[in-house]
């Protein structure tokens, strides 16, 4: 099962495409401040250093920096141990995990399997991450010794090491959790892992600033200090990265994507990612809880328009919930709807608005999520739906979706392991609404039978069978709009050495170096 796992991983991992770069305009190339600190530009800020209080991109770039779980992806996409040392699967519902000696927190302490137990019962019970790690039966799980950690899953989950992998299954201090309490992961003296950088300073929608842990059992991290500078604007990123503020920025905008290629001073890189864009519905709330009226929707919606003008060439148009890049996913197989006027109007009418109705789209402040709000804001006029857009910064757009005031709704979701049940669960099944990802608060009785049954499936072939009748039933009754296939991007100086992509979106910086 191990070597089959890892077949999964390095078969699902797509390897960063490197584009090279040449003649055209030049940046200055030369790099402000202290050669030992890494800058990075991001465009939001993390809501929260605590990684079971949170699961979002922008938390996790630096989560993965402070903290370690259980397990991760090596350089050849294969799932090896990393705070385990290796384990044992005593059964298809029993394993055994073996940990490393001698790993010490950032206070100093020593990790033990008492920490492991903690950690993982926390993981269970955390609003934002429990689905990962609901197959798990909290109550078995247990520690042998100081060294020694096991526990049965409720039934065979094959994704099992896959959501061990994942930043919300992070091991913590014990001590210093329960010393902050519900204060943990807030601010600069409420964090503590066990990775090889750890946290100096927090200075909320500004600045994450972070330092090399020296007391790390492994290999130290090359650079001594890692500096996220917040700029939600795209243009002023770039500019820090022309002008040497900063060595690495996160997320180009399409048009920037050509000026970095141009560049000789920066390098770009691209890799097809496990995530989908798309207009969401909140389900719970008329007129979004009749089928037809999302279906009308998308047929007023020409993404053979949108996407080309928002997107200019990067990623493509999507015609399916799960990417092609995850295994089952019948991506490559769909089309999506073509635009209908009249069908639009149509099932409106038989739906109950022949005059269309008053409405709104919420999305934070990603240009091209704005751009695409926009957009289907003039579309929709057509068919009788007036638009309101309500844009905010991340955090508040967060609040809204967890807690069900959206209407409609602009934003992405990328699987938080290669395996497909952490693309298709959180997103659909009724246990995962709002904090867990179910944007849409769908409570679908049918969808919550078809992934439990998929989550316990270990026979491959029937197991591939339930996801795609999962993905139809989504795209039959229009639970989403999928939009856009996106394609990450990242621009480096071309002083920097040792940055690796991934298909997840946040990037481990041990490794990289400045030169």
């Amino acid at each position: 099962m191990k070597k089959f796992i890892s077949l999964i991983l390095a078969l699902a991992l797509v390897m960063t495409v490197l584009t090279g770069c040449g003649g055209g305009n030049k940046s200055t190339g030369e790099k402000k401040g202290d050669k030992d600190t890494l800058v990075i530009a991001n465009d939001s800020d993390a809501i929260s250093l605590d990684p079971m209080g949170t699961n979002d991109n922008a938390s996790s770039k630096v989560l993965v920096q402070i903290y370690e779980g259980l397990f991760e992806l090596n350089d050849k996409a294969e799932e090896v141990p990393l705070l385990a040392e290796s384990y044992d699967k005593v059964s298809d519902t029993e394993y055994v995990f073996h940990l490393r000696k001698g790993v010490k927190f950032h206070n100093g302490d020593e990790m033990k399997a008492s920490d492991v137990v903690f950690s993982l019962k926390r993981a269970c019970e955390a609003p934002n991450v429990k689905h990962l790690f609901n197959t798990i039966d909290e109550d078995s799980i247990k520690a042998d010794d100081d060294y020694t950690v096991r526990f049965n899953l409720k039934f065979p989950y094959p994704g099992i090491i896959s959501s061990l992998m994942h930043p919300g299954g992070a091991i913590l201090c014990q001590k210093e959790v329960e010393a902050a309490g519900d204060s943990y992961g807030t601010s600069t003296d409420k964090v503590c892992g066990t990775g090889p950088f750890k946290l100096d300073e927090w200075s909320k929608a500004n600045a994450i600033k972070l330092s090399r842990n020296e007391d790390y059992y492994g290999e130290k991290a090359k650079m001594a200090k890692v500096e996220y500078k917040i700029i939600p604007e795209p243009t002023n990123r770039l500019v820090e990265l022309q002008t040497g503020g900063a060595d690495i920025i996160y997320e180009l905008q399409p048009l920037d994507v050509e000026k970095v290629e141009k560049d000789e001073n920066l390098v770009m890189l691209k890799s097809a990612d496990y995530g989908t864009t798309y207009l969401g519905f909140n389900t719970q709330k008329a007129p979004f809880d009749n089928p037809k009226v999302r279906q009308a929707i998308a047929y007023a919606i020409d993404m053979d328009d949108l996407i080309p003008k928002v997107w200019l060439g990067l990623g493509k148009t999507a015609s399916n919930s799960m990417p092609p890049t995850l295994k089952y996913s019948i991506g490559g197989e769909t089309k999506a709807r073509t635009r209908d006027i009249e069908k639009a109007k149509a099932l409106l009418a038989e739906a109950g608005y022949p005059n269309g109705f008053d409405t709104s789209i919420s999305t934070n402040e990603r240009k091209q999520r704005v751009d695409m709000a926009t957009i289907i804001k003039e579309q929709l006029k057509e068919v009788g739906i007036n638009v309101t857009i309500n844009v905010m910064e991340w955090s508040a757009f967060n609040d809204v979706l967890k807690n069900a005031k959206q209407d409609m709704f602009e934003i992405a979701w990328t699987s938080d392991t290669p395996d497909p049940d952490a693309f298709l669960f959180p997103c659909f099944h009724s246990s995962a609404k709002g904090e867990g990802g179910n944007y849409c608060w769908l409570e679908d009785p049918e969808m919550d039978k078809m992934l439990d049954d998929a989550r316990q499936e270990l026979d491959e072939t029937k197991r591939g069978e339930i996801y795609r009748k999962a993905q139809e039933y989504i795209l039959d009754n229009q639970i989403w709009i999928p939009e856009y296939w996106s394609e990450l991007t990242v621009a480096t100086s071309k002083n920097v050495e040792g940055f690796e992509m991934n298909s997840f979106g946040y990037y481990k910086l041990n490794k990289v170096v400045v030169k």
